[in-house]
């Protein structure tokens, strides 16, 4: 018999989680390795809090080029640095304190060579910043308790390159531009569908008639 798993009804909790990468060049090519810059691949809360309270663990998944290519941080901070030559996708798997909860994998492209900050020392620093959000809708009860605890206020900006109210808002556009063509889609493909079933009708009448 299965335990049953206790849900909070009605109840919705968002996690704004920001995800990306930084890089330096070196000076020159490695001769070892050829490789040509260092790296950190991250995940972050976006607000100032406790995520150990409801982040058990993140792994993240490199190129399988690399010695052992699953890093797994138990604690913060999340984030894996390393050097390379190359750009590649990095699957970043966020696993809950509750295992009733599933956990979410997001993909991030690892930048080496552009869009790039400008540093105080003259220099440039590759930087990529994502926004995003972790919904949890109808969480178990235990999960969340730990969301509540952990229920950060405001923004942690020190922990961030970019202006990431600024990208929220970007990726805020994005996705409901997304969703309106979406709707426009499914719109016109509702319309198609449509009239090929008149046509359908029609074509069905015609052969009646000429039985």
């Amino acid at each position: 018999m299965s335990e049953v798993i206790e849900r909070m009804k009605k109840k919705n909790v968002v996690k704004p989680i920001v995800y990306g990468n930084t890089a330096t060049p070196f000076a020159q090519k490695r001769d070892a390795d050829n490789h040509t810059h260092q790296w950190t691949v991250f995940f972050r809360p976006y607000l100032a809090e406790d995520p150990t309270k409801w982040i058990r663990k993140v792994q993240f998944k490199l190129h399988e080029s690399y010695t052992n290519p699953y890093r797994v941080c138990e604690k913060p901070p999340y984030e894996v640095t390393e050097t390379g030559w190359g750009e590649f996708e990095i699957q970043i798997r966020i696993y809950f304190i509750d295992p009733n909860e599933k956990p979410i994998t997001a993909f991030h492209y690892l930048r080496l060579f552009q869009p790039t900050l400008p540093l105080p020392s003259g220099k440039h620093l590759v930087c990529m910043e994502f926004y995003d959000e972790v919904i949890f809708q109808e969480p178990t009860v235990q999960m969340y308790r730990a969301l509540q605890q952990s229920d950060g206020k405001r923004p942690d900006k020190t922990n961030f390159l970019n202006d990431i109210e600024q990208v929220k808002r970007r990726t805020l556009e994005l996705a409901e531009h997304a969703q309106r063509e979406m709707c426009a889609e499914i719109e016109d493909l509702r319309e198609s569908l449509k009239e090929a079933h008149k046509l359908m009708v029609k074509y069905s009448a015609e052969l009646t008639e000429q039985e």
